[in-house]
């Protein structure tokens, strides 16, 4: 309202300043009034007019503003995205390596039971052309083995298991120094001994009295007797080496040599 006052006053003002310029113009009240009415309501219409203006370039801004922001979310979720996709292809990559490793599992495992199987016979072959010490214990072994390969209980990782374990076991006996108590037939009676291992070199026995003493011979397949008088004390010193009786030390036995 004090806008349009101010500007009421202006028109009448501005009539004033016409009328004195031009000259003695005769003008009524109504015109004067009429004419002050007029700019008055163009002048209501231009402050309308600039109020629509001004409101709608502040709607503009606000939007322009959201749009703005729309973008940065629209460039986020491209980041995002980007990322996920990028997620979803190694899955997939993983995916088919998976497959194709299940496919190669299934060959393996059709492959593997021969292969056990063979090992198993193999070891069989080895324990008794090799050296005969723990004899009942190894076959037992090799026999209780070929039972696990057939029981269809029990998974091909643990029966590889079970195959490389026997292979160790046999591998651990070429490098340690053993003694264990026998019956050999010695002289047509059979007698009970104590047997001496080195390694997989060398296999002797004593007579618990110490006069009888042999050594197998790996090439004849038998038992040997030795001299007692050269090598009864080397083995009853080896045997309390082996029983812990006393540390380690060197000692003679007779050994083949290689062929």
């Amino acid at each position: 309202m004090d806008t349009i006052k101010i500007l009421v006053t202006c028109a009448k003002l501005l009539m004033l300043s016409l009328i004195f310029a031009f000259g003695p113009v005769t003008y009524s009240q109504d015109d004067i009034d009429r004419i002050v009415d007029e700019g008055v309501a163009r002048s209501q219409d231009a402050v309308e007019s600039q109020k629509r203006i001004d409101t709608t370039a502040n709607d503009t801004e606000k939007l322009a503003s959201r749009y703005r922001r729309e973008l940065k979310v629209i460039d986020g979720l491209k980041v995002y995205n980007t990322l996920l996709q990028k997620q979803v292809d190694d899955q997939n990559r993983e995916k088919r390596t998976i497959a194709e490793s299940i496919d190669e599992i299934a060959v393996v495992e059709r492959q593997i039971f021969p292969l056990m199987l063979r090992m198993a016979n193999a070891l069989e072959q080895f324990v008794e052309l090799d050296r005969p010490f723990h004899m009942e214990e190894r076959r037992k072994r090799v026999e209780d083995l070929k039972k696990y390969i057939g029981d269809a209980g029990i998974t091909a990782a643990e029966k590889l298991r079970l195959v490389l374990e026997a292979y160790r076991i046999e591998t651990s006996y070429g490098s340690d120094l053993d003694e264990y108590s026998e019956v050999l037939e010695i002289n047509g009676q059979e007698r009970p001994v104590s047997v001496l291992r080195f390694g997989r070199l060398v296999l002797v026995y004593q007579t618990d009295d110490g006069k009888e003493n042999g050594v197998w011979d790996q090439e004849m397949r038998q038992w040997v007797p030795l001299d007692s008088a050269e090598y009864r004390n080397y083995i009853r010193q080896g045997l309390k080496i082996a029983r812990k009786q006393l540390p380690p030390d060197m000692f003679i036995l007779p050994v083949s040599a290689a062929r």
